[in-house]
């Protein structure tokens, strides 16, 4: 559907494929804010970083143990700066942001925001296609594309790349857990410990397994199950928990390139604790002083 502008105004749809998008357009500029509700989780870390409050959200709905209706977040078009924060932050890739052609917020490219410390890596060498594509079947967003060939010397079927689709990748492990040759590495950016407490449950709730992306809260012998190897410390889960004492999700660190900001210490604060904020202060001191050493040996 043709959408008609003016200069400056932001406008809001929802498509039938339920994704939110914010578009403006200026002379010489077009930003662009797309939240893809289906892949969103409701853990609200756009929320809370947001500058302008522009984002808010409803409440979850579980009846009879069930997420009836999840966490739904909406973006006030008229509050929305097209700053990006969002689109850093968010865990599970649901926010993306373009200007004109840029896809990676100015707030990166100007030391505003840090490049998150995040990734996969891959030993193809170590990889056999007897594995029967476990890394493939474990992923929970279908992130992994395994490229096979036939070698006519051997006459056998062998892997030549992986590849990670970033846009859909979340870091959860799962793939790493399911290689059968050690072959995979993951490196998560956000750390921490997920601490459940079945007994506490209410009889016949798997509410948090119905949100949780990763599939880290399972049902098992019909009984919610904690992997906490797969956990992205996303808080998803503690959302939509009718209890408030079954599952809490510490987060201790968000792992990152070298960044000093004012802005970001105060992210980080929001987002892990005080504590994890003043240990970044106390690292960003130490970096300044190495270099201001280096610096007078040089």
């Amino acid at each position: 559907m043709a959408i008609q502008m003016r200069l400056g105004k932001t406008y809001k749809k929802t498509t039938p494929d339920k994704k939110l998008i914010l578009e403006r357009r200026m002379v010489g500029l077009t930003q662009k804010l797309v939240l893809d509700q289906n892949k969103c989780t409701g853990c609200r870390d756009c929320q809370t970083v947001c500058p302008t409050e522009a984002i808010s959200s409803s409440e979850a709905v579980v009846e009879d143990g069930s997420l009836k209706e999840s966490i739904r977040m909406e973006i006030d078009p008229d509050l929305c700066n097209f700053c990006g924060q969002c689109a850093i932050i968010c865990p599970i890739k649901a926010v993306l942001w373009r200007e004109n052609q840029e896809i990676i917020p100015t707030l990166i490219s100007n030391d505003t925001f840090p490049i998150l410390e995040e990734g996969i890596d891959i030993q193809i060498e170590k990889c056999i296609v007897d594995c029967n594509l476990v890394c493939v079947k474990a992923c929970p967003v279908e992130a992994l594309t395994v490229k096979i060939y036939h070698d006519t010397d051997s006459d056998e079927d062998k892997i030549s790349a992986v590849e990670v689709d970033k846009t859909r990748c979340f870091y959860c492990h799962k793939c790493e857990k399911a290689c059968p040759y050690n072959s995979i590495e993951v490196r998560s950016a956000r750390q921490g410990i997920a601490i459940f407490f079945p007994e506490n449950c209410l009889e016949g709730c798997h509410a948090c397994t119905d949100v949780c992306p990763s599939g880290a809260l399972h049902m098992e012998n019909e009984k919610v199950t904690l992997d906490e190897v797969s956990c992205i410390f996303c808080r998803a889960c503690q959302n939509v928990c009718p209890v408030d004492n079954a599952i809490e999700i510490r987060r201790e660190k968000i792992r990152h390139h070298p960044v000093s900001s004012r802005l970001w210490d105060e992210i980080v604060e929001k987002l892990v604790s005080k504590a994890a904020k003043a240990r970044l202060l106390r690292e960003t001191a130490s970096h300044k002083r190495e270099r201001a050493f280096r610096t007078r040996i040089d």
